[in-house]
């Protein structure tokens, strides 16, 4: 791994870092506050902080030069397959007896090697600019 992916990869943990903010924030409200089963509201959570994630990661992780119509698109499809592991996982490891935070946070991390390795091959891939501490923002 070049310099360039290794500070592609610590921003795109830094965007993640705040879309799993969200979506924990989400998750616990929802699970405490509202009384939804911890499965549905992490997927809640996955599907609004994606919004986030995707601008993000669009802007300051690989500062793509790609028009939004055809990223998005692939943004989505990999986000929802993301999803789509994210509650098979946290509906198994739930079911398995686990509290439901560990099991979002072993959930978590997979999704973030799916993602991170999708992203950059084929939503942002090819597109992105230089790493060079600029934005497009």
């Amino acid at each position: 791994m070049g310099d360039g992916a290794i500070r592609r990869f610590v921003r795109f943990g830094v965007v993640g870092g705040v879309a799993t903010g969200i979506q924990y924030v989400i998750l616990i409200a929802l699970v405490h506050g509202a009384g939804y089963g911890p499965t549905l509201a992490s997927a809640i959570g996955f599907a609004v902080s994606a919004v986030a994630n995707y601008l993000l990661n669009y802007y300051f992780t690989f500062r793509s030069q790609r028009r939004h119509g055809p990223a998005a698109a692939k943004f989505a499809v990999l986000a929802g397959t993301g999803l789509i592991i994210n509650s098979v996982l946290m509906q198994v490891l739930v079911w398995a007896g686990w509290y439901y935070i560990v099991a979002q946070v072993c959930a978590t991390g997979v999704v973030l090697l799916w993602n991170f390795l999708g992203n950059s091959v084929w939503t942002f891939g090819g597109g992105a600019g230089p790493v060079d501490g600029h934005t497009r923002l």
